[in-house]
């Protein structure tokens, strides 16, 4: 992978990490949590198996960490478990159906906001927001699938 890749790739995540903190300001009254960058790093790890390994997801995590002033390596930690898990099962994704795949990933991101609201908000944890961002997420991927699919054929050169 080139830099130049890396940092489009970045930059698309960084994009969907300040689009969360704007949309979940407004929808955390209604028990909504958006993981818009969670799902576009996602989208990236499972589109470019070969490319996105486990060091440059635990880098990006770290800059995620860094911008949002998480406990240092939160980020890091659950962007690398889940490229672990999205490789591990990458032959596994051409047998499934959309549907499938659309509830791994709504599944996966339900996971990651559950461990970061468990180690950032031990007072405030609500099994309610798991469950609708779990739906939310899961019909937000499949809007981030078409469209990062459109502007990968679009701006990624390999």
């Amino acid at each position: 992978m080139t830099l130049n890749n890396l940092i489009k790739i970045l930059v698309s995540i960084l994009i969907g990490v300040y689009l969360d903190s704007r949309i979940n300001f407004y929808a955390s009254d209604y028990y909504l949590s958006f993981t818009l960058g969670f799902l576009i790093f996602c989208f990236w790890a499972f589109s470019l198996p070969n490319n996105l390994y486990a060091l440059s997801s635990f880098c990006i995590g770290l800059i995620i960490d860094l911008i949002l002033g998480c406990p240092f390596g939160l980020n890091a930690l659950l962007l690398t478990i889940s490229s672990y898990l999205i490789h591990s099962y990458r032959y596994s994704f051409r047998i499934f159906s959309f549907l499938q795949i659309t509830i791994f990933f709504a599944l996966l991101s339900s996971f990651y906001l559950g461990f970061i609201n468990l180690f950032m908000n031990t007072a405030n944890f609500s099994y309610l927001l798991i469950m609708f961002s779990f739906l939310l997420n899961g019909l937000t991927w499949i809007f981030i699938y078409l469209l990062m699919n459109n502007l990968k054929k679009r701006f990624y050169r390999q």
